[in-house]
């Protein structure tokens, strides 16, 4: 009879071990993925080129030519690039100090006519 529950406390406690031990590997998996993701989207923002080459590719790839511009507060320039037809459009930034990133980019583009004075929509 001793010997039955010392061997059922030893399964219990081997149950234990390996319950823990999933749930630690489970934790370090969930948190593997997390950083993989992070590096990901940190890369993918900061695609910085030369402008020149940079408006070259995305006329001769894209046929986009810039449709919008803005200064920001700290002299950056905002600009928005789309295709003649909408189909593609990039966001891009260019910085005091001659750095230009992509910021963003997709397909159907859609501009949006300003109203005009006066007029409440």
């Amino acid at each position: 009879m001793l010997k039955l529950v010392s061997d059922i406390k030893l399964v219990n406690r081997v149950s234990r071990m390996r319950s823990v031990i999933s749930f630690g590997l489970s934790v370090l998996v969930f948190a593997a993925m997390m950083v993989s993701f992070q590096v990901t989207d940190a890369s993918a923002q900061n695609a910085c080129f030369e402008r020149g080459a940079l408006i070259k590719h995305l006329d001769g790839k894209f046929s986009e030519a810039p449709v919008a511009a803005g200064l920001a507060a700290n002299g950056s320039v905002l600009e928005v690039f789309t295709s003649p037809d909408g189909v593609t459009w990039t966001i891009v930034l260019t910085q005091p100090n001659g750095a230009t990133c992509v910021m963003a980019s997709g397909e159907s583009w859609m501009g949006i006519p300003l109203p005009k004075k006066g007029k409440v929509s």
